[in-house]
């Protein structure tokens, strides 16, 4: 079907619109990042498309923007078809960029439409072989679906092609790790540090990948650099606490465990737990109960911090108090209150937890 537009108050401006009109717009957004005059100059031998592009640049300029709403949403199966239809060949077009068909294929795996995703990406690869970003999000669905050895090809040609790939030294590290190549894990998370120093979580992968191939000394290097470099990160002395006990080294262990203990824990959330657990071990219950109540104040729907504040309530022998707390708790959240059950077996006994309803 085709629409006749007539355009102007003296109606002499005529615009034949078909189906595949939109699809010329959704191209120049995809391709051209919504330019075009680049893409006049990739289509300056296609006559016919060229006349098009000028009737649509034309409309914009005069009358009124062509955007996604005219389009949305982009059906790659369709744009595809469309593009193999036309004979386009973009491979062999100057002024294309990727940007926008890397976007859609995020949009496909932020779907869970992953076999789409790889369609795009894959065409990507065809049209132009050095873009390295279409490499790193294949390479990480490959990764998330388990095909460790075909993502591990792709995510080394990223970062063949672009260094700067971060991510991609990350999922490689992540990649061998999981199949217990840790030497390999540890090669590819320490140029990831070179990149990127400041990703903390990277430091402890690289310590544990360590200490997992048997090299316990060099664990401890990592997190000590660590430690030095970010103030009172609980999770690193508590793990520094730990090699140095597995390496028989006790006075070593209690030292970096009494760091922790001096430590307010709202300066490093995530060690919470850890803060509370040395706390509670001593019987410091009532530093546990003053500073988790200044913590709560501060916050709302913390349940870590509630049940830390039960356990020490319940020790204290606050068993209403403690009760109270965790059937709140159970109220909002009664699976999570379930996967701590570690958590309260370490610390009361089978009466404690009956008479506070924990079974």
């Amino acid at each position: 079907m085709i629409i006749r537009l007539i355009l102007g108050s003296d109606g002499k401006e005529i615009l034949d619109i078909s189906a595949e009109t939109p699809l010329y717009v959704v191209i120049r957004d995809v391709f051209y990042s919504g330019d075009w005059s680049r893409m006049k100059k990739d289509f300056s031998e296609n006559s016919e498309v060229l006349e098009l592009i000028k009737s649509l640049e034309h409309i914009e300029e005069k009358y009124a923007t062509l955007n996604e709403l005219i389009y949305e949403p982009i059906v790659w199966t369709e744009l595809k078809d469309f593009i193999e239809s036309k004979g386009i060949d973009f491979s062999s077009m100057e002024n294309i960029t990727l940007d926008g068909l890397y976007e859609l294929a995020i949009d496909y795996t932020d779907k869970s439409l992953n076999d789409i995703a790889k369609d795009i990406l894959l065409y990507m690869i065809k049209v132009d072989k050095t873009y390295a970003p279409a490499y790193e999000l294949y390479g990480s669905i490959l990764l998330e679906e388990g095909q460790v050895n075909e993502a591990i090809r792709f995510l080394d040609k990223s970062i063949e092609l672009d260094p700067w790939l971060v991510q991609s030294y990350s999922m490689l590290g992540d990649a061998y790790y999981n199949i217990g190549k840790y030497d390999e894990a540890i090669r590819y998370w320490e140029e990831e540090i070179k990149y990127s120093p400041n990703n903390i979580f990277t430091y402890f992968m690289l310590a544990d990948a360590y200490n997992k191939s048997n090299r316990p000394e060099k664990a401890i290097e990592v997190l000590e650099f660590l430690r030095k470099n970010v103030e009172n990160n609980i999770i690193a002395l508590y793990e520094l606490a730990s090699l140095y006990r597995s390496m028989g080294n006790e006075a070593k262990a209690r030292e970096y465990e009494s760091l922790i203990m001096e430590i307010d824990p709202e300066k490093d959330p995530n060690g919470i737990e850890i803060w509370a657990k040395l706390q509670l071990q001593r019987g410091n219950y009532e530093k546990v109960v003053e500073t988790i109540k200044k913590v709560l104040s501060a916050r709302t729907n913390e349940s870590l911090c509630e049940l830390i504040l039960a356990i020490a309530y319940i020790k204290k022998g606050d068993v209403d108090l403690a009760k109270s707390i965790i059937n709140n708790v159970k109220n909002d959240n009664f699976w999570y209150v379930y996967g701590k059950k570690q958590f309260f077996d370490e610390f009361l006994s089978e009466e404690e937890k009956q008479l506070c309803g924990i079974k």
